[in-house]
């Protein structure tokens, strides 16, 4: 049989995934982002409904409008494991229908390769001349699918097809393919705030030439994409590969000729954002996409000289720890990939890491100092303050390397906002920071 009539034969109906597939009592694997909606939606729809139950699903942050805050149900019936949780799945964690697990994105491959999958259920574009679909940007992904025993595609022809180390899966090795056309998140930024642009200014000045950067996503990232326009020859090995990226790549500033590990192309493990950003990478091979085992692996990341990271916090306490991913016990998001690229950076031959924020939060209860005395309580550690390299802020930029305790206070109420320091500097002097 070749592999069209195969994939033919494959193509099944909505119920028809139901009836002969995801049937309950069984762990299955969801991916993140762009994921599978229109089967997720249906399987809610039938857990809600009490059709289905003894359903675990793994995975993380899905794009889209799903009803997790709306399941009555007990963990027996359905529960939800993520990883990395984006707005959908904070509403589910209120609900209990959602729990996370605490991991780097260097060991998901290692996740989910200890939970015996029974499916994979991810979205996949068409298949190609030679019968292989490819699952498109999503570095989290290759794991799942591999590991699950059986996979189930949905094909969407919105979905980038990417060149990658473990993106295309044959027909063969696809157990069923059901036919639905979803549109992709177009994500729009709002532009970056004074305050944002101004922390960004003391990254830029600190990159050199030939570097090689790691960015996420958000106001302080894209500043500083915007900044490093007027750089030269830098190369990409990021978790993220961003819109902000596809600008400086066409502009010609990324060109990935000084980068020697995997040099002449950018390496990315994910991407989510507006439309020309899928159709930059759309069969580009000028961007490369890897598993999160290697791209988010800090010994791969430390292969990169002069390797560059930047990342964000949601708070860093006086003694450099930095929390990125809850407030309190409250999981707002996860790790991801933050803690990989900091001890990478600071593995790498002239690596640097970068922490950035903006100085205060604005809070309903109102103005809150990012740089506090003491995480809150329940914080979760993202970063260690062993590892923590620059703590960056509007008002400045602080060089924890190697620095005491008392130091570190010092240069972090230096770079509070001023109406925080006096309180900070008592606080710090309480806590025995200072003396």
């Amino acid at each position: 049989m070749d592999w069209q009539q195969d994939y033919e034969q494959k193509c099944i109906s909505l119920d028809e995934v139901f009836e002969r597939h995801i049937t309950g009592h069984q762990k299955i694997y969801t991916g993140g982002l762009h994921v599978a909606s229109t089967l997720i939606k249906e399987m809610l729809k039938r857990v809600s409904e009490g059709a289905l139950e003894g359903l675990d699903l793994y995975g993380n942050w899905m794009n889209g409008d799903f009803p997790f805050d709306q399941l009555q149900v007990t963990p027996e019936q359905f529960r939800y494991h993520t990883y990395f949780a984006g707005p959908e799945e904070r509403k589910g964690f209120g609900s209990k229908c959602i729990t996370h697990i605490p991991v780097h994105f260097s060991d998901v491959g290692a996740l989910l390769a200890s939970l015996d999958l029974d499916y994979a259920l991810v979205q996949m574009t068409p298949p190609d001349a030679h019968g292989y679909c490819n699952i498109g940007p999503l570095g989290f992904e290759p794991s799942g699918v591999k590991c699950a025993k059986h996979i189930v595609a949905q094909i969407n022809r919105n979905l980038p097809r990417v060149f990658g180390d473990s993106h295309d899966f044959h027909v063969s090795q696809i157990e069923a393919f059901f036919v639905c056309d979803e549109e992709l998140e177009n994500l729009v930024l709002p532009d970056p705030t004074p305050e944002e642009l101004k922390a960004a200014e003391y990254v830029v000045e600190r990159v050199d030439d030939g570097s090689t950067i790691q960015l996420g996503i958000g106001g302080i990232s894209n500043a500083i994409a915007k900044g490093l326009e007027s750089k030269k020859h830098l190369g990409a090995f990021t978790e993220m590969y961003s819109d902000a990226l596809v600008d400086l790549q066409m502009k010609g500033v990324i060109d990935n000729s000084r980068k020697n590990f995997m040099p002449g192309k950018s390496v990315g493990g994910y991407s989510t954002g507006a439309k020309r950003l899928y159709d930059y990478i759309n069969e580009n091979p000028a961007v490369y996409f890897t598993s999160y085992d290697v791209v988010c692996n800090p010994y791969y990341i430390a292969q990169n000289d002069n390797l560059i990271s930047l990342n964000t916090a949601l708070s860093v306490d006086l003694t450099g720890q930095v929390c990125a991913e809850s407030i309190g016990t409250r999981q707002y998001s996860a790790s991801g990939g933050q803690f990989d690229f900091v001890r990478g950076a600071k593995m790498s031959k002239g690596g640097k890491s970068f922490i950035a924020v903006t100085s205060v939060a604005h809070t309903k209860n109102g103005p809150v100092s990012k740089i506090a005395p003491i995480l809150a309580s329940g914080s979760a550690v993202t970063s260690l303050r062993n590892d923590v390299q620059y703590i960056v802020t509007e008002y400045g930029v602080a060089d924890l390397r190697f620095a005491d305790i008392p130091t570190r206070a010092k240069r972090l109420i230096a770079i509070a906002h001023p109406d925080f320091r006096d309180e900070l500097t008592a606080e710090a002097k309480k806590l025995g920071f200072l003396y």
